[in-house]
């Protein structure tokens, strides 16, 4: 079983991939982590050397999907569509912004969970980042999508994305 989320920002995507890995008992690849660990910044314009971090994560997102079964989460437009190929499933969480910006807001509050190298302020300051990728990204997921809709499954509410897990086997 392979699987890879996309979405935008907040939608929810590592924290259905990390009950997609538990469930099923398949490694879990946070591409978010191996942008970090590279040294990415909160994006790329906030990233001191972009082009080598976006190397450093197709170097290890090509090492992690050479695994038999996994769950990936992250849109990196350079490498996704080498692990949307190597996917038996595409899954969009196509959550409305209002929905996305609420999960932001949760995200903050419960900051155990987050990347110990986001700063509060980083995650304040993304509010607005997340409005301005909604009008810059969400087009071209959908273009992305278009040669994968075969094995896309869309998600458009908590309602929804739970009676794929519960589905799910």
């Amino acid at each position: 079983m392979r699987i890879t989320i996309i979405g935008l920002p907040g939608s929810g995507k590592s924290h259905l991939a990390e009950r997609i890995a538990k469930k099923m008992h398949i490694p879990h690849i946070q591409i978010d982590r191996f942008w970090l660990e590279g040294g990415g910044g909160q994006n790329s314009r906030s990233t001191p050397n972009p082009e080598q971090v976006h190397a450093y994560v197709e170097e290890e997102v090509f090492k992690a999907i050479q695994q038999e079964s996994w769950v990936s989460d992250g849109f990196y437009s350079k490498i996704q569509p080498e692990i949307a190929r190597r996917a038996d499933t595409v899954i969009f969480l196509n959550l409305p912004l209002r929905q996305r910006l609420f999960n932001h807001a949760k995200r903050i509050m419960y900051r155990s969970k987050r990347h110990k190298e986001v700063t509060f302020w980083g995650d304040l300051t993304f509010f607005f980042e997340m409005v301005r990728r909604e009008s810059t990204k969400s087009s071209k997921i959908t273009d992305f999508l278009k040669p994968y809709r075969s094995k896309t499954v869309v998600l458009k509410s908590f309602d929804e994305i739970e009676r794929y897990l519960q589905a799910l086997r």
